[in-house]
């Protein structure tokens, strides 16, 4: 007879384990039928909706800071899946650009994530998905907001 497992309601440790768990799939699924991992892809897909954006624009946009997205870019440089322009008016400053075979990349990225959304949605109602998006959001809003110097054993 089986033991039942009370529920789980440590929610930072079920969101990273989840996040862990969701990652790995991703870049197993990614990696198969892309030939790219999950940062490569996250790339992909922003340049999609923001071709010709800065770096630091694009770091935002993926959640990575300046130095990891240089070096992220480097690579994608290096196979072809973008190419990064100086500016007209600021000789510093660089804005990235998908090239063919990086457009042709995305069309796969797009259909492997659809479908891996498709399946995490399996089983909620709209009205179930609707509240865990909002959960999601406040709860990144939050780290910011309720949470922006908090320090363990401090009592602010």
């Amino acid at each position: 007879m089986a033991i039942a497992r009370s529920v789980d309601r440590r929610l930072f440790f079920l969101i990273d384990r989840s996040h862990a768990r969701l990652g790995k799939k991703a870049d197993k699924i990614l990696r198969a039928q892309a030939g790219l991992g999950r940062a490569q892809a996250a790339v992909l897909t922003y340049l999609g909706y923001n071709d010709g954006c800065r770096l630091s624009e694009l770091a935002g946009g993926v959640g990575h800071n300046n130095s990891a997205i240089t070096a992220l870019s480097d690579r994608m440089e290096s196979a072809d899946l973008l190419q990064r322009r100086k500016m007209l008016f600021d000789g510093r400053g660089r804005t990235v650009h998908l090239t063919e075979r990086g457009w042709e990349k995305r069309v796969i990225v797009m259909d492997v994530m659809r479908d891996f959304n498709a399946a995490l949605r399996k089983g909620f109602s709209e009205a179930e998905l609707d509240m865990i998006f909002r959960f999601l959001n406040t709860a990144e809003d939050n780290l910011d907001s309720v949470l922006p110097d908090f320090e363990p054993g401090s009592d602010t």
